[in-house]
């Protein structure tokens, strides 16, 4: 029986080693042609080898694994994606709902051949142009795609605290205390918000009504709580008065 090809793409060298030591060892009826440490390279593989299964890690610097997909989608190739992640419900929610496999890291023995179970009883092309809309759509259905200096991140806007502008760039502040620094303007940012509950205390910030605690007349400022961490933010005079309304 010919075998079939897959090419393995992570940018953890260690990753990449254990999922082809696992192939090699335990799915001897699986060859891996190609290893990928990027995005970029990925694409290039994938486009040259034309691969049967495509083992995709979605965290990766630059490009994610979603984007790869996107990238290689309308290349009329006959190839099955496989997602490789650590854990992360809302990535496993829009997999599932668009078809996809995956696999949860680190990868077990016992979950590959599960996987690759299914591959074999399967027994069809995946439609890989059809299955990456309905991704973008699941992902788009709870989160807003931002650009970023490396790539794209996907962001629910309910864990955005506040947003604020850092020249043609603005900063996303979070609900777990990470920073996202974004490629696009504030305004750009506050059309993106706009019916999420978000409202400008100035020119250069804009804060989540869901997060809002406490308004100071006196100081001009607001408390904002998120996670037990507080923030205490300057209101402008001009936008004090529609608050205070």
């Amino acid at each position: 029986m010919k075998p079939f090809t897959a090419i393995i793409v992570d940018d953890e060298q260690e990753a990449r080693d254990i999922l082809a030591n696992l192939l090699k060892d335990y799915v001897p009826d699986i060859r891996v042609v190609a290893q990928a440490a990027s995005a970029d390279e990925a694409i290039d593989f994938i486009l040259q080898e034309d691969p049967d299964i495509v083992f995709l890690d979605i965290d990766m610097p630059g490009k994610n694994g979603f984007e790869v997909a996107h990238s290689i989608s309308a290349q009329q190739l006959q190839t099955t994606i496989v997602f490789v992640t650590a854990y992360n419900q809302f990535a496993i929610d829009a997999i599932k709902c668009s078809a996809f496999d995956y696999l949860l890291k680190p990868v077990s023995l016992g979950d590959l051949k599960t996987c690759i179970t299914r591959y074999r009883a399967s027994n069809k092309v995946q439609n890989l142009q059809q299955s990456v809309n309905q991704l973008m759509n699941c992902l788009n259905r709870e989160k807003l795609s931002f650009h970023s200096r490396t790539g794209t991140i996907f962001i629910d806007p309910q864990t955005i605290v506040y947003c604020e502008a850092e020249g043609n760039y603005t900063d996303l502040f979070l609900e777990e205390g990470k920073r996202q620094t974004v490629s696009q303007s504030l305004g750009s940012v506050e059309t993106m918000l706009d019916g999420n509950g978000f409202s400008r205390i100035s020119r250069s910030v804009i804060i989540n009504r869901r997060f809002l605690n406490q308004i100071s007349r006196k100081e001009k400022k607001c408390k904002l709580i998120a996670a037990e961490k507080e923030y205490s933010l300057e209101i402008k005079s001009s936008y004090m008065r529609k608050w205070m309304k």
